[in-house]
C-alpha cells in the first residue's frame, strides 16, 4: 500500500447528508455555489492539523480541500467567503477578486481552517454539528449551514473507499509522531540514566550505535512501566471510512498503557529525534514499528511485548525484536499498495517530505521551511 493515493476523483457533496442534492440559490440569479465537505460529510480536524496552509492563486484559501466551496456561473468581479463552526481558533475568510478584464464562470474555494487543538482535546466522540457558510458579493450576502459529523483529535481515518474509488489516508498516522514532544525529552533522559555513557545523538552514526541507543530507549519505556493495552483502537471499519484512535503521547505517558498504535507511534517519535528513519507497519488489526539504517537493513519492534510481565527489560528488548522481524517477515509481501486497508507501511521521513507535519506544529510554525511549504502534499492526491 502507498502511503499518498494517486487520485481522489469523488464528489461526495454534504447534500448527500439530506437525501440528495440541495441546490443553494444563486446571488442575484447570477451563479450558483455548492459545498463539499470529504470524505462522506465528515470532519477529522487531524487531516487539516498534520498539513501547513499553502497558497494557489488557482484555489484561493490555503485549505486542505477537505472542505470546499465550488462556484458555478458569471461569478461576480468579487466575494469574500466565511466559515465558522465550533472547535476554531477563529472562522476560516476567504477573499477573491478577479484581474482586470477577467471572467471566471468556475471558481473553487478551499478555507483553511484553524482548528484550536485545546478545544479539540475535550471532544471524545463523534458529534453532529453545523458548519456555516457565508458568501457575500457586491449584491449582498447569503448564508448556509450544512450538518456535519465532526471527529475528535485522536480519530485517525486511513482509509476510505467509495465505489470502486479508494484513498489510502494512512500518512495522518505521522501527524501523531512528534520527536519534539515532552514525552520524548522525557524518554530520552530515563535512557540516558539507564545507559550513562550513551550519547544519543550518535544513533545515527551506524546501526551498532542506533540498536544500542533503541534498545536504550526500550528500556526507558518499560523503567517508566508502560505497558502494552490489548484494547482494540478501530472506530470504524467501513464501509466508506476505516479509522482508529490513536492515544497522544502524554496520555499514554500518563496513564502508562499503550496499545499497539498508540506504542508505535511514541516509539517512531523518539526514533524520528535519534536521526534514524522511522516506519510504522499496518497489519490487518495490528501496528508494528520499525526503522531503517543507512546502510539499507532495518529492525522491527513488536509492541505487544512491552513491559511483559516476568521477564527482565532487556531480554524484553531481545524478544520484541525477534517478533518484529516475524511480523515483518509475514506482511512485506503485502505492503505493495494492493492490499488496503489491511497493510499499509507509513515511512516517516517520507510523509515528512511531501509536507505532513507533528500536530502540534502548524502553529508553533509561523515560518515553515520552503522545502515544507513548497512540498505539501494535495488534497486529493
Amino acid at each position: 500500500m502507498t502511503m499518498l493515493a494517486t487520485r481522489w476523483s469523488w464528489r461526495l457533496f454534504v447534500a448527500v447528508l439530506c437525501g440528495g442534492w440541495l441546490p443553494l440559490p444563486a446571488l442575484a440569479s447570477a451563479f450558483d455555489w455548492t459545498v463539499e465537505v470529504t470524505p462522506a460529510g465528515e470532519l477529522f480536524p487531524v487531516l487539516d492539523l498534520t498539513q501547513l496552509p499553502r497558497s494557489n492563486s488557482a484555489t484561493p484559501g490555503g485549505g486542505s480541500g477537505l472542505v470546499a466551496v465550488r462556484l458555478h456561473g458569471r461569478l461576480p468581479a468579487e466575494l469574500r467567503l466565511r466559515v465558522d463552526t465550533a472547535g476554531l481558533v477563529a472562522p476560516a475568510s476567504v477573499e477573491w477578486r478577479a484581474t482586470p478584464g477577467e471572467v471566471r464562470s468556475e471558481l473553487d474555494l478551499h478555507p483553511h481552517l484553524d482548528w484550536d487543538t485545546a478545544q479539540l482535546r475535550g471532544v471524545d466522540n463523534v458529534r453532529t454539528q453545523m458548519l456555516k457558510f457565508t458568501l457575500t458579493t457586491p449584491a449582498g450576502s447569503q448564508i448556509r449551514e450544512i450538518p456535519v459529523r465532526m471527529h475528535a483529535l485522536d480519530d485517525v481515518p486511513y482509509f476510505v473507499r467509495e465505489g470502486s474509488e479508494q484513498v489510502d489516508l494512512g500518512w495522518a498516522f505521522a501527524g501523531y509522531v512528534d520527536p519534539h514532544d515532552p514525552v520524548v525529552d522525557a524518554v530520552l533522559a530515563l535512557a540516558g540514566e539507564i545507559d550513562p555513557a550513551w550519547n544519543w545523538r550518535d544513533a545515527g552514526r551506524d546501526s551498532a550505535q542506533a540498536l544500542r541507543s533503541v534498545a536504550a530507549v526500550w528500556r526507558a519505556l518499560e523503567r517508566h512501566g508502560l505497558r502494552y493495552d490489548a484494547g482494540d483502537p478501530a472506530l470504524s471499519r467501513g464501509p466508506v471510512v476505516w479509522s482508529q484512535r490513536v492515544r497522544l503521547a502524554d496520555e499514554a505517558w500518563r496513564e502508562r498503557r499503550a496499545n499497539c498504535i498508540d506504542g508505535s507511534v511514541l516509539i517512531a517519535s523518539v526514533l524520528e529525534r535519534l536521526g534514524l528513519a522511522a516506519r510504522i507497519v499496518l497489519v490487518p488489526g495490528h501496528a508494528f514499528v520499525g526503522y531503517r539504517n543507512a546502510d539499507g537493513s532495518a529492525e522491527y519492534l513488536e509492541t505487544t511485548v512491552l513491559g511483559l510481565h516476568g521477564r527482565l527489560a532487556k531480554d524484553n528488548f531481545a524478544a520484541a525484536r525477534a517478533a518484529g522481524k516475524r511480523s515483518w517477515r509475514r506482511a512485506s509481501a503485502r505492503l505493495d499498495g494492493r492490499h488496503g486497508p489491511d497493510y499499509a507501511l507509513i515511512d516517516i521521513a517520507r510523509a515528512r517530505r511531501v509536507g505532513i507535519i507533528p500536530l502540534s506544529a502548524q502553529r508553533a510554525q509561523t515560518a515553515a521551511p520552503a522545502a515544507l511549504r513548497s512540498s505539501a502534499p494535495p488534497s486529493r492526491p
